[in-house]
């Protein structure tokens, strides 16, 4: 499934970004953001951004930023 569709309060793992985000990738790497990686999402409304926390990190992310991770339910 994708992060988008994660539930708020839940804790996923990164399973793989989509192909052609080498950009997306690195930026999310640069922050500690990896495959492999035990997500919780903390806040995600409606509308809006979706709010994770990785390795003690809180991030931000767009829905459409979001539609490009793919994870597994833990």
């Amino acid at each position: 499934m994708k992060l988008s569709e994660a539930k708020q309060g839940t804790l996923v793992r990164v399973v793989d970004f989509e192909e052609g985000c080498d950009e997306f990738k690195c930026k999310l790497e640069s922050m500690g953001f990896r495959r492999g990686d035990v997500i919780k999402v903390l806040s995600k409304s409606f509308f809006g951004p979706i709010q994770v926390e990785a390795n003690g990190a809180k991030i931000a992310l767009c829905r459409g930023q979001a539609k490009k991770i793919e994870v597994e339910p833990i």
